[in-house]
């Protein structure tokens, strides 16, 4: 079958001979080979059918037969521009608390101006700066070697945005009055309720890790497969690992009991339900069998 691609103001960039048989990576191949313009990398490519703001052709992976594209169709393609992999994405995200952390944690001082009268620090303030770096570091890990993922890149002009959550509303805002001279303990923080929190805190980001894990061993490497995740709380909910990272935070928010700690609880909730929402509405659209009474992110509720 013949089609025409388009750029997005309906100038005529090539008119490719498709086989329905063929994925959407084929035609970004084909469209690199035939193009009458300077062709565009393959990663920058991103078309829609029909219309501008068409079907999308999201997934490498999909044979062209599951968009319906018939004879005659035409697909709009846009240059996404500079790419960056998602992986260096999450790595970069995910190193900004440790680095921020670590200036807030050595140069305190210098920081807060206090030279030779500085206040020593808690407790609470040097094990919550371990537990950030313990779970941070725990990210980069996973990010090398767990986590594989749907696209291989995006955008890099959407790498500030992407940075914006972990470099500032958390290790900026929480660091900046964890650290202060002026913090105060919570007035329930007796030792006993501080080292039960930090054992939630462990446990949650354990269950967060083999659900990161199960999900892994779900989807075989270069495929965007899905399956039906089991166990560690994925019984009750679609999102098991959102669900066991809102508690990591919640746990956080009261082991520090920093305003911005519960702000950035609340923020990273939000996305999460946000983004569970819509994986559990795929789940149920794709699998016919799939578990009626789990949730979301919340057993029972959301």
């Amino acid at each position: 079958m013949e089609i025409v691609v388009k750029n997005r103001k309906g100038k005529q960039l090539a008119a490719l001979t498709l086989d329905k048989g063929m994925t959407v990576k084929d035609l970004k191949e084909l469209y690199l080979k035939q193009a009458t313009e300077k062709p565009i990398s393959l990663n920058r490519q991103y078309y829609t059918l029909n219309e501008v703001k068409g079907q999308p052709l999201n997934d490498d992976t999909k044979k062209l037969s599951t968009y319906n594209i018939k004879k005659g169709d035409t697909l709009y393609l846009k240059d996404l521009g500079l790419q960056i992999s998602w992986k260096l994405v999450f790595l970069i995200e995910y190193f900004g608390p440790i680095g921020i952390f670590l200036i807030f944690f050595r140069l305190r001082n210098l920081i807060y101006g206090q030279g030779s009268s500085a206040i020593p620090l808690t407790f609470t303030q040097k094990a919550g700066f371990f537990m950030v770096l313990g779970h941070f570091i725990k990210r980069e890990l996973e990010t090398l070697f767990i986590h594989r993922f749907s696209s291989t890149t995006m955008p890099l002009k959407n790498l500030l945005i992407n940075c914006t959550h972990y470099w500032f509303t958390f290790a900026l805002l929480v660091g900046y009055f964890l650290f202060h001279p002026k913090y105060t303990e919570p007035e329930y923080s007796s030792m006993n309720v501080k080292y039960v929190l930090i054992v939630l805190f462990t446990f949650f980001q354990t269950m967060n890790f083999l659900c990161h894990n199960q999900l892994k061993n779900l989807r075989k490497p270069g495929t965007t497969e899905r399956g039906i995740p089991q166990g560690y709380g994925f019984g009750l909910v679609s999102c098991a690992n959102y669900f066991w990272e809102t508690l990591v935070w919640l746990s956080y928010s009261i082991f520090t009991g920093t305003a911005t700690s519960y702000l950035f609880c609340a923020f990273s909730f939000y996305q999460m339900a946000d983004w569970a929402l819509k994986k559990h509405g795929r789940y149920k659209k794709e699998f016919k069998d799939y578990p009626k009474n789990r949730t979301a992110i919340v057993p029972f509720v959301l």
